[in-house]
C-alpha cells in the first residue's frame, strides 16, 4: 500500500514537471531580428500565460540578460509586449544593394495586389517603419511573413490600419487638427495616462484623423447649449469658464478673436469665471465701431491691444541677496542599485559605458556641478542635494525623498527627469511653494494649471511656431513651400508652419502647401516661381524621399532660387551634404552650441580637466549647465519668487538662450528656438 502511493506521487510529479516543461518549451522563438547601437535582438512579442523565466529557456539565454536589454521592464508581463531578447549569435551579414538599384532611385511608395508597400532605406528597422505609418510592430511584422532581418532596397507591406473594434463602456472619437492629448482627456473626463492606457498608440503621438477609444460619454466641453444661447441679433452668449482664454473660446466657436473683441467693446484680456461674452454668429455685422489694431504676433497668435492683460507691476531688479544660503534639490535618475558591485571578470568583456544606466544622465548632473561652482564663484552661497530618483514608471524613490522633511526648505528643484515621477513632484511643490524644472518633457500639459512648473524643452508647437517667426523676418517676400509626404504625415507641424507664415508675411497666399504622395515631384515644381528666393519646407523624415528629392531641386538651381527648409532627424540620415550646401539649407532646434564661443570652450575644458571626458550635447551635460546656471542666477538675482520675473531674465546660456512665457492660469514654458543653416561646412546662426 504504500509503495502504491509513492509510485502515484512520483507519477504526480513527473506529470507536474513535464506540464511545466511543456509550457515553457512552448514558447516560439520570432523570427525577426533586428539591429540596435550594433547589437541584434531578437524581436518578442508576449503570448498570454508566458513567463520571463520560460521566454529565456526558449531563446537559451538568463532572465538576466533579458532585463538589461529591457530595463523598464516590470514583474508581470502583459499580454503583446514587445521584448528585445539578445541575440547570441550574431545573423548573417545583410545583402548589398545592387549598383543599378539604389534606394534613392527605387519608388518610396508602391500597391502590390492592393496593398502598399515601402522600399527599406538604410537604417531602417521594423521599429522605425511602425512609427512613420502610426501602425503596431507587431502588425508590420505579421504583414510581411517569411522576412526576418530588413535589407537595404527591400519591399515590404505596409498593412491598412484596422479599425478599432467596439468595447464595452468605450465609444470611437476621431482626432482633429491641433487637438491634444490633453484637451481629450479633459474633455471626457480622464487623465492624459488613462487616455494612453485605452489606446497605447498613443505613446508614439496623436494623428490627426486617428481614431482612439474613449469614454462613451458627452465631452464636457463641447456643450454649447449649456453655456450659450442663441439671440435674435445673430449672436450667441458664451458664458467663460475657468482657465478659458479669448483664444480657445475663438477656436471653439470658429471665428477670429478681433470678432469678439469687436462684439464686446471695453473686453480686457484677463477673462473672468461668469463673464458673458456675445460671440458672432457667421455672416453677422460686428457690433459697435470698436476700431481693432492687430499690433503684433505673438506665438504665432494675432495679439491686440485691447486683448493684452494688464499686469501687476512687478520688481524685478536685482538683489542679489549674498546672506542668504539657497537650497537646490537635483533629483536625477542615477539607477545606484545598478552599480553596487565590482566586476572582476575578464576585463575584455566589460559593457560600454552606454550600456550602464547609472551613467544614462551622468553628464547632466556633471554639467550642473559646473554651474553650482561659477554661481559660488560669483558670490552665491549654494547647498546642494543630490538625490537618486526613478527612471521609467517607478514612484518607490520619488515618494521616499518627498517623505524627507528637508525636501519641505527647498528654494529651487531641478528635476525629476521621468514623467510619473515628476508629477509627485510638481504637486509637492505646488503645495509648499517651491519652483520645479522639468528637464526633459515637451508635454503642455505638465504646467497646465500649476504656476510653479517650468518646462525647459519647447513644445512642437513652439519650435514650429518660433522656426516660422525667423523664416518670415529672413526671407519676408518669398515664396514658401511646406510640403509633407501624405495626408498625415506631420499635418499639425503643417499647420503651425502655414498659419504662422500666413499671419506674418505680406501676402497670405504666397505660402503653398504641397502633398508629394498626390503630385510627386511635378507637383512640388508646379508650386514653385521663378525669379523669386523659393523656400521649401520638406517636412518629412522618409529616408527614401529625401536623398531622391534633394538630388532633384539641386538639379533645378540653374531655373529656381530655393532655400530647403529640413528636419533635425535629417542630420542622422545619410545623404549627400554637397546638395545640402547648395540648397543653402536651413535646420532648427532647441539646443545648439556654437563651438567657437568662448564661453563654450570654456566649459569644455573645465568639463575635460575635472571629468576627463567630453561634454556631450545629447548627453545632456549642456542642458544641465544651463538648466543650473539660468536659475539659480534668476534665485540669486531675485529671490525665492523668481518665477514672475524670468518672462524678461535674459541670460546667454551655452546651448539655449531661455524665452519663457507663462501659460494662463499656469506654469511656464519655454519658447527658444535656434534656426541655423549649412555654410562653407560649417553650422552659423540665423537671426
Amino acid at each position: 500500500m504504500v509503495l502504491k502511493r509513492t509510485f502515484i506521487r512520483l507519477l504526480f510529479l513527473f506529470c507536474f514537471i513535464s506540464g511545466l516543461s511543456a509550457q515553457e518549451t512552448g514558447v516560439r522563438r520570432s523570427q525577426v531580428v533586428e539591429t540596435y547601437r550594433g547589437k541584434q535582438y531578437y524581436i518578442h512579442f508576449v503570448e498570454q500565460g508566458q513567463t520571463l523565466h520560460a521566454i529565456s529557456q526558449a531563446y537559451q539565454i538568463t532572465v538576466d540578460d533579458i532585463r538589461k536589454a529591457n530595463p523598464d521592464l516590470t514583474e508581470v508581463l502583459r499580454d503583446d509586449q514587445m521584448l528585445m531578447i539578445p541575440v547570441k549569435e550574431l545573423q548573417a551579414a545583410p545583402e548589398p544593394v545592387s549598383k543599378t538599384e539604389t534606394p534613392a532611385d527605387l519608388p518610396v511608395r508602391d500597391i502590390v495586389d492592393g496593398q502598399r508597400s515601402h522600399i527599406v532605406a538604410p537604417k531602417e528597422t521594423w521599429y522605425a517603419l511602425a512609427r512613420q505609418y502610426n501602425l503596431a510592430v507587431k502588425d508590420v511584422i505579421a504583414a510581411n511573413p517569411g522576412i526576418d532581418t530588413l535589407r537595404i532596397g527591400m519591399k515590404v507591406i505596409i498593412p491598412e490600419p484596422a479599425q478599432p473594434e467596439a468595447r464595452p463602456g468605450l465609444k470611437l472619437y476621431t482626432v482633429s487638427a491641433q487637438e491634444t492629448l490633453y484637451g481629450i482627456s479633459r474633455a471626457f473626463g480622464i487623465t492624459v495616462d488613462e487616455l494612453v492606457g485605452l489606446n497605447p498608440v498613443l505613446s508614439n503621438g496623436l494623428q490627426t484623423g486617428q481614431v482612439i477609444y474613449v469614454p462613451d460619454r458627452q465631452p464636457v466641453v463641447q456643450r454649447p447649449a449649456e453655456q450659450s444661447r442663441s439671440r435674435k441679433d445673430g449672436y450667441l452668449e458664451h458664458r467663460v469658464e475657468r482657465k478659458e482664454t479669448l483664444y480657445s473660446i475663438s477656436r471653439r466657436y470658429g471665428v477670429e478673436m478681433s470678432a469678439i473683441i469687436n462684439a464686446n467693446p471695453g473686453l480686457g484680456g484677463s477673462l473672468k469665471k461668469n463673464e458673458v461674452l456675445l460671440i458672432p454668429l457667421p455672416g453677422s455685422a460686428p457690433a459697435g465701431n470698436v476700431k481693432v489694431k492687430q499690433d503684433s504676433v505673438v506665438l504665432g497668435r494675432a495679439v491686440h491691444a485691447e486683448a493684452l492683460p494688464e499686469l501687476p507691476a512687478m520688481n524685478c531688479t536685482p538683489s542679489h541677496p549674498v546672506k542668504r544660503t539657497f537650497n537646490l534639490a537635483l533629483m536625477v535618475p542615477f539607477a545606484l542599485e545598478h552599480a553596487d558591485s565590482v566586476y572582476t571578470g575578464d576585463p575584455m568583456s566589460l559593457k560600454l559605458p552606454s550600456e550602464y544606466r547609472s551613467l544614462d544622465f551622468i553628464q547632466f548632473y556633471e554639467g550642473a556641478l559646473i554651474a553650482v561652482d561659477d554661481l559660488a564663484a560669483h558670490g552665491m552661497d549654494v547647498r546642494l542635494h543630490v538625490y537618486d530618483a526613478d527612471a521609467g514608471e517607478g514612484i518607490i524613490k520619488t515618494r521616499r525623498i518627498l517623505s524627507n522633511p528637508e525636501m519641505e526648505n527647498m528654494d529651487l528643484i531641478i528635476g525629476p527627469l521621468f514623467a510619473r515621477s515628476f508629477e509627485l513632484v510638481a504637486s509637492f511643490a505646488a503645495k509648499h511653494e517651491i519652483p520645479v524644472i522639468n528637464p526633459l518633457s515637451q508635454r503642455s500639459e505638465i504646467i497646465a494649471g500649476n504656476s510653479y512648473v517650468v518646462k525647459s524643452q519647447p513644445s512642437g508647437w513652439s519650435r514650429y511656431n518660433g522656426t516660422a517667426q525667423v523664416l518670415a523676418g529672413r526671407f519676408g517676400d518669398a515664396n514658401f513651400v511646406v510640403m509633407r509626404l501624405n495626408d498625415t504625415e506631420n499635418a499639425s507641424m503643417a499647420g503651425v508652419f502655414t498659419g504662422t507664415l500666413r499671419k506674418l508675411i505680406d501676402d497670405p497666399a504666397g505660402v503653398k502647401e504641397v502633398i508629394y504622395s498626390k503630385g510627386h515631384d511635378a507637383g512640388l515644381i508646379q508650386s514653385m516661381v521663378p525669379g523669386k528666393t523659393n523656400v521649401v519646407l520638406m517636412l518629412t523624415a522618409d529616408k527614401a524621399l529625401i536623398p531622391a528629392l534633394l538630388r532633384r531641386l539641386n538639379d533645378l538651381r540653374d531655373k529656381y532660387q530655393i532655400v530647403v527648409v529640413g528636419l533635425p532627424e535629417w542630420e542622422e540620415m545619410e545623404m549627400d551634404i554637397n546638395y545640402l550646401h547648395q540648397l543653402n539649407a536651413h535646420f532648427f532646434t532647441p539646443w545648439f552650441v556654437d563651438y567657437s564661443d568662448p564661453d563654450v570652450i570654456r566649459f569644455i575644458s573645465s568639463f575635460r580637466e575635472r571629468y576627463i571626458g567630453e561634454p556631450e550635447l545629447f548627453r545632456y551635460a549642456y542642458l544641465g549647465y544651463d538648466l543650473t546656471a539660468y536659475f539659480l542666477d534668476a534665485l540669486y538675482s531675485f529671490g525665492p519668487g523668481f518665477l514672475k520675473c524670468i518672462p524678461d531674465f535674459t541670460k546667454k546660456g551655452l546651448s539655449s538662450n531661455f524665452r519663457f512665457q507663462q501659460q494662463d492660469g499656469g506654469g511656464y514654458e519655454n519658447t527658444s528656438i535656434t534656426v541655423y543653416r549649412l555654410t562653407d561646412f560649417r553650422k552659423e546662426t540665423v537671426k
